[in-house]
This record gives C-alpha cells, sequence and structure tokens, in this order.
C-alpha cells in the first residue's frame, strides 16, 4: 500500500547515497548521517528549482502577454 510513497525516498536516498559515496566510505559509521545530509540538500535543491523554474515561466509568460498587447 505504501510502495507508491516509499519509492520517491528510496529513489532520494539512493541518490544521496552515490554522491555521499565520493566524501566518505560506505562502511564507515557516519555513512548514513552524510547521506542523509546530502539527501536533504538534494531534496531542497529539487524543491528550489522547481520554484525558480515556475517564477521563470510566469515572467517570460507576462512579457510575452505585454508584447502582444
Amino acid at each position: 500500500m505504501v510502495d507508491w510513497l516509499t519509492w520517491p525516498a528510496d529513489l532520494l536516498l539512493n541518490v544521496a547515497g552515490f554522491v555521499a559515496s565520493w566524501f566518505i566510505a560506505k562502511d564507515a559509521p557516519s555513512f548514513i548521517v552524510v547521506q542523509m545530509m546530502v539527501a536533504t540538500l538534494v531534496l531542497a535543491a529539487i524543491v528550489f528549482l522547481i520554484a525558480f523554474l515556475q517564477a521563470l515561466w510566469s515572467s517570460r509568460k507576462q512579457r510575452a502577454n505585454k508584447r502582444s498587447s
């Protein structure tokens, strides 16, 4: 039932684990902490990009409406 909810978290943690492995060994005791920090940064970057692209899209749309008027 919750498979649809866990796959985004798994995907995010897999990406974060890949990036965290560049900086720390996977068998290090603090790897999970670093993985969670990287996952938080990745999630923040995704939210920032969504918000930025939405603002960019709306400003371009407003400029196009002004030019056609």
